[in-house]
């Protein structure tokens, strides 16, 4: 019948997101084995450079830094709320909700079913841990041969993890790297209940390792079309005196008339004509290594004939990229795609976009700050090493935030975050693109840039790599700074 055909399709589609959230932990977990065996510092992006780039059908390093981030996070809640956890999120159909969640969200969950402490400590002590210990109860669980051997017999797990352990499994996790603290050692008091012995396990769910789920991923998207670039060593010389200093004025009147007058200045620029013309103007432009008279050179598009343009200083590094070659595609639906970012079904986040707008309307330029901030951050200096930081407090303040003892979202992302997630889905091939351009092109910048972001907390990635941060100008209109 229809009914039970439903039952079946349910069935099916929850051992399936079990399943796909086992995989993802499993393809994170392999990746760190290899890591850390390597004899030289290595990370998650030289390995995807070194081992999965090289694979006939690769995935892009932006989706195979989704996967890693997807296993991370699963990893994390199930050091927590154990492997049962991950099969009530599969149950609920809420894999996708919880994959989008931030780490450090994700990180206080995981605290707080280890330790309930007082705060909804009821809803976790008498809900979701008896929950979860009649699902390990009725369905025991083994998994052979799924993480990496070298994990397991590290804390004595053999090629088999009996998931119904929780002091097994504990370990298994916390030796997972998470470029972040150690979640708070499990209250097994509040756990106690999912201590018994259960039946021989009668579910074994067995695997060969990441190896095959790497040869089976989706094919790569097209990478950037491969472009001439046009390169001119100019004479600037960025640490010349006249070049550290902003020629802007300090006072706010004085600095409005200068602003002005290099407008005009700049529109009154005298045009190039070709690409060999701006070398000639170039050469004349900078006689002794800063620009010694008040013109300015215009540089029109059509010169470049659908190239780009580098421009480097005198000691060879970079002034300035021009890439006129976006994808059509891309390019014409920018406006349109930025207006949609702002329209919303849910009726919250809908009245939040208002009182944005009302906000703008009084102060016209808003700047909206998306960024993983590493700034104002608790120091832990000289604290003591025996006990962990979360119980920690500072003897000089009322109040310890252990939220900023690491890289955390800005408050913005906070704020505004279906804004956030609607620009980042919107606009996630455009931010791909815009890394694939610096990788191939920019590959001494994009290394020194991508340096600051292929370790945060938790194995996140920064969706707008090699940046961290994603600045969005409303109205925007700047004065000479």
């Amino acid at each position: 019948t229809m009914i039970a055909r439903c039952q079946l399709v349910s069935v099916h589609a929850t051992g399936s997101s079990f399943i796909a959230m086992i995989t993802y932990m499993q393809l994170a977990m392999q990746c760190q084995s290899i890591i850390m065996a390597c004899e030289e510092p290595s990370n998650i992006r030289k390995f995807y450079n070194d081992k999965v780039a090289k694979l006939g059908s690769a995935p892009s390093e932006r989706t195979f830094h989704h996967w890693y981030e997807h296993g991370c996070k699963f990893i994390l809640l199930a050091a927590g709320g154990s492997f049962y956890l991950l099969v009530i999120i599969a149950g609920l159909e809420i894999r996708w909700k919880v994959a989008s969640m931030r780490f450090s969200v994700l990180r206080q969950v995981g605290s707080m079913l280890r330790q309930p402490g007082i705060d909804k400590a009821d809803l976790i002590t008498q809900r979701i841990i008896p929950t979860i210990a009649w699902i390990r109860s009725q369905m025991p669980i083994s998994l052979q041969r799924i993480f990496p051997f070298s994990f397991l017999t590290s804390v004595g797990a053999g090629d088999a993890l009996d998931c119904t352990d929780l002091v097994l499994t504990n370990r298994v996790f916390d030796i997972f790297r998470q470029e972040n603290f150690t979640l708070l050692a499990r209250d097994m008091g509040a756990w106690a209940i999912c201590k018994s012995d259960v039946a021989e396990q009668t579910l074994v769910i067995s695997g060969k390792g990441v190896t095959s789920h790497l040869h089976s991923l989706t094919c790569c998207p097209s990478g950037v079309k491969h472009f001439s670039v046009t390169v001119f060593q100019t004479s600037f010389d960025r640490s010349h005196c006249n070049n550290v200093q902003s020629p802007a004025k300090n006072d706010r009147k004085e600095n409005a008339i200068w602003m002005e007058s290099e407008r005009m200045k700049a529109a009154a620029g005298e045009a190039v004509s070709d690409l060999d013309d701006l070398c000639n103007k170039l050469g004349e432009l900078y006689p002794e290594g800063y620009r010694s008279h008040g013109g300015y050179v215009r540089i029109s598009m059509h010169i470049l004939k659908g190239h780009m343009l580098d421009l480097r200083n005198s000691d060879g590094s970079l002034m300035a990229f021009i890439c006129p070659s976006l994808p059509e595609t891309i390019r014409l639906g920018l406006t349109s795609s930025l207006l949609g970012c702002f329209e919303s079904k849910n009726q919250d986040a809908g009245s939040t976009f208002e009182k944005l707008a009302e906000k703008t309307l009084l102060h016209p330029f808003q700047c909206l700050h998306f960024s993983l901030w590493n700034c104002y951050s608790t120091v832990g200096d000289n604290a003591p090493t025996h006990i962990h930081p979360y119980d920690m407090v500072r003897a000089d303040v009322s109040r310890t935030n252990h939220m900023q003892c690491s890289p955390y979202p800005s408050r913005d992302i906070l704020e505004h975050q279906e804004l956030y997630t609607n620009i980042l889905t919107t606009f996630g091939e455009l931010f791909e693109w815009i890394e694939m351009v610096m990788k191939e092109f920019l590959p001494e910048e994009y290394k020194v840039l991508v340096e600051l972001g292929q370790n945060l907390p938790g194995g996140e990635h920064s969706p707008v790599a090699p940046f961290l941060s994603l600045v969005l100008n409303l109205n925007v209109t700047t004065e000479g700074h």
